[in-house]
């Protein structure tokens, strides 16, 4: 199937939907009124993916993360937008994103409600991964796609760049700017609705979907706290997670991103991270058919291809986001994954295109 080509969704209604490469829907509701402003008959764009306006009202209704990520390339595509993704993200709220963004919204602080979004993020999101990284006073709340077969992945980012600024004003107040937004894509030809809609310093062609800002902002008290709430929401939150076990694969692949991101990742700080002892880590990936080794390097492939793809980030950066010494490294692994080098992959796409 190509880019933006109509598909069928094989959707699930239940609590468990989001494993795996699968999203939540509620984010999207909004996606019937903006398909209207732009004079497309909603209906019948959803219609072609199987699905309807009712079953983007359903809490807890989700999708295939690679068809999810065709429709939005087919309505980008359909309204002649190439921000359309953007201008949906402004509809998504924390109240969209099921009980991860209920949890969040009744947080103590700012901190533990992003500390909360990154920990149970995969009860939303199976295809992709949250960081939270504070590094002196700086705080980078980031967004990382690990899910395959994915196409038109800046609509993706363009949609959960958005997102991620919408949680942070809701958390902190109106008030709250980010220093920088990044965004792992190639600059759009027209800048002036991302300036519009981030109102803060854009980067185009980063390594990762990001937003920074001062960290001071983390020890801020959430407008919307509930104790009480916090503590149900938090106990459902983490009854959802162990229900979903074991999902040792799916969990290993977003600690090797979040552990790339801080620029360290070996099995013991992936097994510390999920609270396992490395022999305990190793057996339960044996028994799912794997090994660290071949997530390691099917994760570090993926982001590789993402950033060749869709960046002109140089090969060396690249190299060093996905921890290896050097460019020539990554060269070597990267032949080996994909027999071709990073810059004979790179330069087959600008042929194809």
């Amino acid at each position: 199937m190509s880019a933006g080509a109509p598909g069928r969704f094989n959707t699930t209604l239940s609590r468990r939907g989001a494993a795996g490469s699968r999203v939540l829907l509620a984010p999207f509701r909004g996606l019937p009124d903006l398909l209207r402003k732009f004079a497309v008959p909603s209906a019948a764009v959803l219609r072609q993916f199987g699905l309807t306006e009712e079953q983007l009202e359903a809490a807890e209704l989700s999708g295939s993360f690679a068809e999810l990520s065709r429709l939005l390339s087919h309505c980008a595509a359909t309204t002649n937008c190439g921000h359309f993704t953007l201008l949906l993200s402004r509809s998504v709220s924390l109240r969209s994103l099921g009980v991860v963004g209920r949890l969040a919204r009744y947080a103590p602080t700012v901190r533990v409600a992003l500390e909360d979004l990154v920990t149970y993020f995969t009860l939303h999101d199976g295809g992709a991964a949250l960081d939270l990284r504070v590094e002196d006073n700086a705080a980078t709340f980031s967004y990382t796609i690990h899910a395959k077969t994915v196409t038109a992945r800046e609509q993706i980012y363009d949609f959960a760049t958005g997102v991620m600024v919408n949680v942070m004003k809701e958390l902190c107040g109106a008030e709250w700017r980010p220093e920088l937004v990044m965004l792992p894509r190639k600059p759009p030809p027209d800048l002036q609705p991302y300036r519009a809609t981030i109102k803060a310093p854009l980067q185009f062609d980063a390594l990762q979907a990001a937003v920074v800002f001062p960290s001071a902002w983390l020890a801020r008290p959430v407008p919307s706290a509930d104790p009480i709430l916090y503590r149900l929401l938090l106990r459902e939150a983490c009854a959802s997670v162990e229900e979903k076990e074991p999902l040792v694969c799916s969990n290993v692949r977003r600690a090797i991103i979040r552990l790339l991101h801080e620029g360290r990742c070996s099995r013991r700080e992936v097994a510390q991270m999920l609270g396992l002892h490395e022999r305990t880590l190793g057996r339960a990936l044996h028994a799912s058919g794997t090994t660290f080794q071949q997530l390691l390097d099917d994760t570090r492939s993926e982001l590789a291809r993402q950033l060749l793809h869709d960046t002109h980030v140089p090969i060396s950066h690249i190299a060093r986001e996905l921890g290896f010494r050097d460019s020539t490294v990554l060269t070597r692994a990267f032949r080996r994954w994909n027999h071709v080098s990073p810059r004979e992959y790179r330069n087959g796409l600008r042929s194809a295109h």
